[in-house]
């Protein structure tokens, strides 16, 4: 009998600690969203509005979709994020903009990003989350 409520205990610490990964992960990804969209630059608002986060496997699309301030992108990405707390495991999320001239403005081309996005991203990732523990 013992070992059964052993057992029982085991797989509720496990399911807890993955609830918290799960949290982890969707915190991260909400911080890497909203980061990315309100540092992108703006000129007519169609970058802000490809950012596309996925779950699983990358989002390779773009859209005409015009998003000047970026809020509608950001409520779009924590609404796909929201599903990760379902996911089975821990996959992959994605955060893409496949615009042909998305990887010159993370180079720094426009004046508005000149250090780009996604990098400095990264680094406030790192910072904000380094030693943290789930």
């Amino acid at each position: 009998m013992r070992a059964r409520q052993f057992e029982i205990q085991l797989k509720a610490e496990l399911a807890a600690k993955i609830d918290d990964v799960h949290e982890f992960v969707q915190l991260i990804g909400l911080h890497a969203v909203r980061s990315v969209v309100l540092k992108s630059p703006v000129k007519e608002g169609r970058f802000k509005g490809n950012w596309n986060l996925s779950i699983g496997s990358e989002d390779l699309s773009t859209s005409e979709t015009f998003d000047k301030g970026g809020q509608t992108t950001i409520a779009r990405a924590e609404g796909a994020l929201s599903a990760y707390a379902a996911s089975e495991g821990f996959p992959v999320v994605y955060l893409t903009n496949n615009l042909p001239y998305a990887g010159r403005l993370e180079d720094g081309y426009s004046g508005q990003a000149p250090s780009g996005m996604v990098g400095l991203t990264v680094a406030e990732i790192q910072a904000a989350f380094d030693g943290a523990e789930i």
